[in-house]
């Protein structure tokens, strides 16, 4: 059995909120490792049923009495609130209360390379990736991710000790608990205005982030980024800067018909290609989340050829620009989008493909960031031909009544007869199916439950 260094005498965890992504990933590492685990969770779903399928116990709701009594450590995530009764029952019995990112970090400090992967935008997607890479070179890589990565089968997947790759998000300062010997930060925009006061306190933590990577290990960092040198001076790792003037540049960009970018990768003076990278996922931005993967796998010895061959088959993770099906002729597209920038991005890949009519089917996530990127979100989704703006999705333990805004609020900002507000999937499933015409591009998006409304509509007969 292979010993984990989380705790002395600590074998025996309980995780509130076990059906989510992260937490049913770290949930099975624990008993893959030999660890008695056990879980709740508010509904069921395919991770939870893997779980069980593992023989991890997980209950349907939450109960004090779910906390058994040989139970050590209690796991939670962000979203489980303080009064949650598993977590009275945590405290009463005076258990250690470890957040996701406490564990996580702690198992990271359990393999050779922990690849850290930060950033606003495009997490997931260089995390799915450097896993494509790495497994392509067969380097057998332990991953997190924040999405299901199909070549992976899954969210995670359990490798050697040699390298474990994981997303490292900055809500809550997460990714300060972390432990990266190889650290990228793809670009840093305003975000989680829940938690950040401004841009200041949020560049000032990915600062700390790039500040933890020891002097042998690597900052892989978009030039892009405002300010950048911000960033990297007072560093004591060693730095790779991809982009413009950067260490590794990507060059002589050009889409083919079915709008998928591909690129030549070049070295700092400018005097040396590496080689061509193909892609089959649209969009500039997955040019620059290939880059820093590439920078990252260089690191690690993994050969140019073995990365652009993994690229060439790399289709994305589930859920970002993932092309569902068709209807009535029409090319059903789901995306996470969430944040104008990622919006931006997205429509911008959309336009880069044959296409009659654009439909933009947008759920916004959280009011908070409604409330802040109000204007951005319509300027941005008016670029659509069709426009449906439904109801606002808050996450689990949110806390957001002081943000006094509607979903309707964009519509009126956008203010033009193609944008409309519908009021649930049901009716905008409907109004769909009677709008759409061949040849039309329907991108549904957002980071909540909105995946039901292409689901839907690629599923019809």
């Amino acid at each position: 059995m292979r010993k984990l260094n989380i705790f002395e005498n600590y074998k025996n965890f309980h995780f509130i909120g076990a059906g989510g992504i992260s937490m049913s990933g770290l949930a099975e590492i624990l008993h893959d490792d030999g660890c008695f685990v056990t879980g709740s969770d508010r509904n069921n779903s395919g991770l939870v049923e893997g779980l069980r399928k593992k023989g991890i116990d997980i209950k349907i709701g939450h109960d004090a009495q779910n906390v058994g009594e040989n139970v050590q450590v209690v796991v939670y995530n962000a979203a489980v609130p303080q009064d949650n009764p598993e977590m009275l029952e945590a405290k009463a019995r005076g258990l250690y209360l470890m957040d996701r990112a406490e564990l996580l970090g702690r198992l990271m400090q359990n393999y050779e390379t922990a690849i850290c992967v930060a950033g606003t935008h495009g997490k997931t997607t260089t995390t799915s990736m450097l896993a494509e890479i790495f497994m392509t070179a067969q380097k057998d890589p332990t991953v997190m991710n924040g999405g299901i990565l199909p070549s992976m089968g899954g969210a995670m997947r359990i490798g050697s000790r040699d390298f474990i790759i994981s997303e490292a998000c900055e809500y809550h300062n997460s990714f300060l608990k972390f432990w990266p010997h190889v650290g990228i930060i793809l670009n840093i925009e305003m975000d989680h205005s829940d938690y950040f006061d401004n841009i200041q306190t949020l560049r000032a933590s990915f600062k700390q982030f790039a500040q933890k990577i020891p002097r042998d290990g690597l900052l892989v960092v978009n030039g892009a980024i405002e300010a950048v040198e911000q960033l990297t001076q007072d560093i004591d790792c060693n730095i790779c800067i991809f982009g413009e003037k950067g260490h590794f540049t990507a060059s002589n960009i050009r889409y083919n018909n079915l709008g998928y970018p591909e690129f030549d990768v070049v070295a700092a003076d400018g005097e040396k290609t590496l080689g061509s990278i193909v892609l089959k996922i649209p969009g500039h931005h997955n040019v620059q989340n290939a880059m820093a993967a590439i920078c990252a796998a260089l690191h690690c010895g993994i050969n140019f050829n073995a990365i652009a061959t993994a690229l060439s088959h790399f289709t994305g993770p589930m859920r970002r620009f993932q092309h569902l099906g068709n209807y009535n002729g029409a090319t059903i597209v789901d995306d996470y989008a969430h944040h104008p920038t990622e919006v931006a991005a997205t429509i911008q890949a959309a336009k880069n493909m044959p296409h009659n009519r654009l439909w933009a089917v947008f759920q916004p996530h959280t009011r908070a960031r409604t409330a802040q990127f109000l204007n951005e979100f319509a300027q941005e989704l008016a670029r659509a031909d069709e426009i449906i703006i439904l109801d606002i999705y808050n996450p689990a333990g949110r806390e957001e009544e002081k943000y006094p805004i509607h979903a309707k609020d964009i519509v009126a900002k956008i203010d033009t007869a193609t944008c409309r507000h519908l009021p649930n999937f049901a009716t905008c499933v409907d109004f769909l199916r009677r709008h759409i015409k061949a040849n039309d591009l329907v991108l549904v998006m957002g980071a909540g439950d909105v995946h039901k409304v292409a689901e839907s509509l690629a599923n019809m007969p």
